[in-house]
């Protein structure tokens, strides 16, 4: 829970930041019209003129930013809250996850990580075959700035990205490293390269994208990441549901924390009902 305070609160303080840009968008009220062909035409209210005008379509800029901001606006307040929340629960929290259990037990019982066999199973293997070959279909992205190696051999941009790839070969999950997602943003096919799309073993069918963050004390890194994060949203990937974010911390350092929280969660649940029977 400590961890999952710690990404909420690193949510909050990056979405803080990026209202804060937008902050003359808020005001700003929009309504919108919806063409019998489906598109969707956004009016914005002319305080002088006291009627609204026609704006643009959903990729104009000014719509864009004002419903950033709409969305920024109710999502610190909800952080905010939810932050309040964590904080109370933790002063009467206990470990229950599976190392805390785990180190409660005599040596008799204790047992290797649990469910530590997805890279074994069919599915996920050819899931991953599968994903890699997709990938190989496009051109790498920057590829000089590739400079730190893996313990595969595989390339990463930055030392927290080895960090998350070599713990996710240690744990066994099915992942793939900058795997091409297509979007749409500024009505116009894109784009993203999640740093880490992974199989979750609850179903071996949902996809996780994990985001590891450096650098967000440069205001040019953070911008880009608020747009990311955008891009995200738009293309109904909710944080917090289907795409995660990770940080460096203040100092420089790397916490692996909020990545064992994220897999225990999401991606590989510590405690089944087949352990526990």
């Amino acid at each position: 829970m400590t961890s999952y305070l710690n990404e909420i609160k690193a949510q909050y303080a990056a979405q803080s930041s990026r209202l804060q840009q937008l902050d003359r968008y808020v005001s700003r009220r929009l309504k919108v019209n919806k063409a019998k062909n489906g598109r969707q035409y956004y009016y914005v209210f002319d305080e002088k003129e006291n009627r609204f005008r026609y704006l643009g379509k959903k990729d104009n800029e000014d719509v864009c930013k004002i419903l950033e901001a709409h969305y920024l606006q109710l999502s610190t307040r909800e952080l905010q809250h939810e932050i309040a929340v964590v904080e109370r629960a933790l002063r009467f929290s206990r470990n229950i996850d599976y190392d805390s259990i785990n180190k409660l037990l005599s040596n008799t019982y204790r047992n290797s990580p649990l469910t530590g066999f997805s890279v074994t199973s069919n599915i996920a293997k050819e899931w991953k075959l599968s994903m890699e070959t997709y990938k190989q279909s496009f051109p790498t992205f920057r590829p000089e700035e590739l400079i730190h190696r893996t313990r595969d051999g595989t390339m990463v941009r930055s030392l927290g990205e080895a960090l998350i790839y070599n713990y996710l070969l240690d744990i066994g999950v099915a992942f793939v490293y900058e795997l091409p997602l297509r979007i749409r943003f500024g009505g116009k096919d894109c784009l993203l390269l999640p740093d880490f799309t992974i199989l979750s073993e609850i179903d071996y069918k949902t996809v996780i994208y994990l985001e590891h963050q450096g650098m967000m004390n440069d205001p040019k890194y953070r911008n880009k990441f608020n747009e990311k994060v955008y891009k995200y949203w738009l293309n109904d990937y909710i944080p917090e549901r289907d795409v995660f974010f990770t940080f460096d911390l203040p100092n420089g350092g790397f916490d692996d924390r909020p990545i064992k929280s994220i897999i225990s969660r999401y991606i590989r649940p510590q405690i089944s009902i087949e352990n526990i029977l």
